[in-house]
């Protein structure tokens, strides 16, 4: 972050006292000593001390916040001193976060908020606070603490709307930053309000660009605000207000690579929705977003994501795919070996409403959907549904004394590998048995697989009727739904 950066180096030079620098002279020193004496008793101290602001740099560093929390705290106790010191408790927070001690890295990020609306007093101290405000946003959730985060935000948009009347135009860049975090927050819980924030921002950036004040900044974060409308509350125009903004900014400004970084980002997030719901207007608009974007691919920023929107196309491919797939039978299983199942067979799955969920022991997103899956099971499962996990063999063993599955040097056989999947699953109170597929296999293909999880849930005459790809409770409340539909079809 260039703001930590900022300060640390700032920090390093302020003045600081002597004291914290070199230990103090003992009381039989002579005054009356050379200066050249003094400088070379400073010269040997002067490598193995180091000044508070180094002390807690450098325990950051070697992963000790706690430690370099307790430094700053004894330091802060002299006047002298405290002020400087202050810009240190973001740098603390940064090295809780990194420990994932969120709790902590708030109170440490909870002082820097303080520090930073004591001297916001021009639009480049709004413009610090605004990125504070915006890191704090960011690790507020895992520390489950999102009252705290809309509390700064008010304070930091109150003190930098007060600075407005002085910096009408200057001040629009953080202000219009700092309401995209709030509004951001606020419209899971009161959408309407939300939508009158961000809409009166909107109108006082859409106003300056109609006079002569209007610059590529304003337009920029004009953008951003119209393209967080879009996606929080998908009003029909959204997108629309979103493409004519970028078409007159980049009217007035050809040769801005920030705006143009920012239509192929947006190009790519708008493209990445449509390709898994609407595969030809998906490739419709790549192609147009692929010929705009060619002429400017000696901007990294935009080299980088035009690579990223025309990886899309194996998705789009796969969605079509998918989208022909339902209402037909699925396609055949192909199976090398069961882990945690007992004496199934494939006949057993006969007339059953089936989730087929493709996983890996090692993915992050498809261990989250176990409660889902779970729960699916046990509410459905004494009407004809069944839960079927499907992997591949990756290498796995179980580790009895961690009780964990490692993946090591180890070759394990399949029927060792398939021994730590059924532990893993028992780990995780997972009851539901799955599927090994042969190492050579077309069986995920077939299915539309290109990325994990992905669900794919067959009525009792085996045809699929739904395939949600990923976690999230939007899925699992769309699963529930159809799940609910098909078992009670033979009710």
């Amino acid at each position: 972050m260039r703001l930590r950066k900022f300060l640390a180096i700032g920090l390093l030079t302020a003045p600081l006292s002597l004291g914290f620098v070199f230990p103090t002279m003992s009381s039989g020193q002579d005054s009356t000593d050379a200066p050249d004496k003094i400088s070379k008793d400073v010269a040997e101290l002067e490598p193995e001390v180091l000044s508070v602001p180094e002390q807690i740099l450098q325990l950051v560093k070697e992963g000790k916040p706690a430690e370099a929390a307790k430094v700053l705290e004894t330091a802060m106790e002299s006047d002298a001193v405290a002020e400087n010191l202050k810009p240190l408790h973001q740098t603390i927070a940064t090295g809780f976060v990194r420990a994932r001690q969120y709790d902590k890295a708030m109170a440490q990020f909870g002082a820097a908020v303080e520090f930073e609306l004591e001297r916001t007093d021009s639009p480049s101290s709004a413009m610090q606070l605004s990125n504070l405000i915006r890191q704090v946003n960011v690790y507020g959730l895992p520390a489950a603490q999102p009252e705290l985060v809309a509390q700064w935000s008010d304070k930091a948009i109150a003190k930098v709307q007060a600075l407005e009347a002085e910096h009408p135009i200057e001040i629009q860049t953080p202000l219009s930053r700092l309401i995209q975090v709030r509004v951001s927050m606020l419209a899971r819980e009161d959408e309407e309000a939300a939508r009158k924030m961000l809409a009166k921002q909107v109108a006082k950036l859409e106003e300056i660009n109609a006079t002569e004040d209007r610059s590529e900044k304003i337009s920029v974060e004009l953008i951003n605000l119209l393209t967080t409308q879009a996606r929080l509350f998908e009003d029909e125009d959204g997108q629309e207000r979103v493409a004519s903004a970028f078409a007159e900014a980049l009217d007035a400004y050809p040769e801005s690579s920030v705006l143009m970084g920012q239509y192929a980002s947006n190009e790519y997030s708008v493209i990445s929705g449509l390709a898994r719901v609407s595969p030809d207007e998906a490739i419709e608009r790549m192609e147009a977003a692929v010929a705009k974007l060619t002429p400017y691919e000696e901007n990294r920023s935009v080299e980088l994501t035009l690579r990223r929107i025309k990886s899309l196309e194996s998705r789009i491919e796969s969605t079509r795919k998918q989208l022909e797939m339902i209402g037909q039978p699925a396609p055949p299983l192909d199976i090398d070996g069961w882990a945690n199942a007992d004496g199934i067979e494939v006949e057993d799955l006969d007339g059953k409403v089936v989730l087929y969920d493709f996983w890996a022991i090692w993915c992050g997103p498809c261990i989250a959907t176990f409660p889902h899956l779970r729960e699916f099971r046990e509410e459905f499962g004494d009407q004809g549904f069944e839960v079927v996990g499907i992997t591949r063999y990756y290498g796995y063993t179980w580790d009895e004394e961690s009780g964990k599955a490692v993946n090591g040097s180890e070759d394990p056989t399949p029927e060792e590998e398939r021994e730590a999947i059924a532990k893993f699953l028992q780990s995780k109170d997972m009851e539901h048995p799955t599927i090994v597929t042969p190492k050579e296999t077309e069986m995920q293909s077939n299915f539309g697989v290109t990325g994990i999880p992905h669900a794919v849930l067959v009525d009792r005459e085996g045809k699929v009727q739904m395939i949600k790809v990923g976690s999230g409770q939007a899925n699992a409340d769309a699963l529930h739904a159809k799940i609910k539909e098909l078992v009670g079809d033979a009710s």
